[in-house]
């Protein structure tokens, strides 16, 4: 998939109406930081989740936990206070619906040499993209995890897999080099791990960073639940 963000260019608000997966999970203490203050906290997790209400000392004290991130306001209070700073650029994003259901699409066969697999043992020790480095070895993974990947000429050019598994919900992460992309290699890969979610009766959840990955995940049959901003001062 390419790498290219849409900016936020709405009047509307951007906050995030609905908690993400990554965030309930960094609240539980499984995954990343939270930093408490009176009125609220501040979770970093992978994204930097501001919750509450703003506290400008608390600000000034902490920079490295604002500035160089990518914020997201679960509030309209830290969104009018960060919208007061010095916002170099602002991200767009779409949270799907979560889905534990097979994919319906109809995918073209793999184009000539390429071939998918599940991730065996060997795939995941090699953590391609940096797939599976949330899970402490193989075992954990296969019992709580999904991973699929695509390989040519022996080498995984094209991966799926959980990023992190919380109360039989998975986040979804999908890779593929650049050289490999548009030959349908992510569809057959999330349609791998959609059915191994629904065997497993695990809920996979999708935060859709650009356009491309949303056209992806709504051709397989996810929906837009909220769209939201990511900023970064």
């Amino acid at each position: 998939m390419e790498n290219k963000f849409e900016i936020w260019n709405k009047n509307s608000s951007g906050i995030l109406l609905e908690e993400p997966l990554l965030l309930s999970a960094c609240k539980a203490g499984l995954f990343g930081s939270v930093f408490y203050y009176s009125e609220g906290c501040v979770c970093k997790a992978l994204f930097t989740y501001l919750c509450g209400k703003p506290d400008g000392r608390f600000f000034e004290e902490h920079p490295e936990l604002f500035y160089g991130n990518w914020l997201v306001c679960m509030s309209t209070e830290w969104e009018s206070f960060i919208k007061m700073q010095h916002i170099q650029v602002a991200f767009r994003r779409e949270l799907m619906s979560p889905l534990c259901t097979e994919s319906q699409k109809q995918l073209k066969p793999l184009p000539e040499g390429y071939s998918i697999s599940p991730f065996t043992q060997e795939i995941f020790e090699a953590h391609p993209f940096d797939h599976g480095k949330n899970y402490k070895d193989f075992l954990d993974f296969s019992k709580t995890s999904v991973g699929a990947a695509v390989l040519y000429s022996g080498k995984v050019v094209a991966a799926a897999s959980s990023f992190l598994t919380y109360k039989s919900h998975v986040e979804l992460d999908i890779s593929t080099e650049p050289e490999h992309q548009k030959r349908g290699l992510a569809d057959h890969c999330t349609a791998e791990v959609m059915r191994q979610c629904c065997k497993k009766k695990l809920t996979m959840h999708w935060d859709a960073q650009n356009p491309i990955s949303a056209s992806l995940a709504k051709s397989h049959g996810f929906h837009t639940s909220t769209e939201y901003a990511v900023y970064c001062l």
